[in-house]
């Protein structure tokens, strides 16, 4: 991926060329498509049989049980199964997954997620 000039210089200016260089670098490697499932409608042991059966190869995240990663499948592959359909999964960068994790969220309490919109 080729980022405009102007945004790598401000990188390099933010960063320093060392982290500035790791940065660009990671814009150019394979990002593997990952989801969690969506515990209301399913579990992560049927999906797992699911995507066993439709050979799709995958790695469980070591820090959630219901976040997969996967190794042979894309998202538009993904979005063909019932599974996506059935809304029993969420395609959801494993980043996006983190805050939940840290918040001390109440039942009552409304979060407003400002970066899906």
């Amino acid at each position: 991926m080729n980022l405009p000039e102007f945004l790598i210089d401000k990188l390099k200016l933010q960063y320093g060329q060392e982290l500035t260089d790791e940065i660009l670098n990671g814009y150019s490697r394979k990002r593997f498509t990952t989801f969690r499932v969506n515990t209301i409608k399913s579990n992560s042991e049927e999906i797992e049989s699911i995507l066993n059966a439709l050979n799709i190869e995958f790695e469980k995240v070591s820090w959630s049980n219901d976040a997969f990663i996967l190794k042979n499948a894309k998202e538009s592959d993904i979005e063909e199964l019932d599974i996506y359909k059935d809304g029993k999964i969420y395609l959801q960068n494993i980043s996006s997954m983190l805050p939940p994790l840290f918040l001390d969220l109440k039942e009552d309490d409304v979060i407003l997620d400002m970066c899906a919109s």
